[in-house]
């Protein structure tokens, strides 16, 4: 039988993502929408901290494909979460890929 102390941390574990082994494998548009819609789903409802928003668009804006996986819907829900981000009280820059050379230039 468990303690408290290690369900305690295994809830924990389980609530931030469970570690390593949960990491989604994005390779198509598709695969794409479905991450960030979930994450753009739980930073709207305050289900996730922003950081959590921000480290899945870090992950996103990483990716090698990034130019081939963003289409204008994948487009507008990142810009979504980046709205979301801002609004959250992170100090951000627009970024380039997002929102253009000209907005990026213009605003923080």
């Amino acid at each position: 039988m468990k303690n408290k102390k290690e369900t305690k941390i295994k809830e924990t574990d389980n609530a931030i993502g469970g570690g390593v082994e949960n990491m989604v494998q994005i390779t198509s548009k598709a695969d794409l929408r479905a991450f960030i819609t979930d994450v753009r789903d739980r930073a709207l409802k305050d289900d996730a901290a922003p950081i959590f928003a921000m480290s899945a668009m870090q992950q996103v804006m990483s990716l090698d494909s990034i130019y081939d996986l963003l289409d204008k819907e994948n487009k507008e829900i990142l810009q979504e979460i980046w709205v979301k981000l801002s609004q959250s009280g992170l100090h951000l820059r627009k970024p380039p890929l997002l929102f253009g050379d000209a907005d990026a230039a213009g605003a923080k």
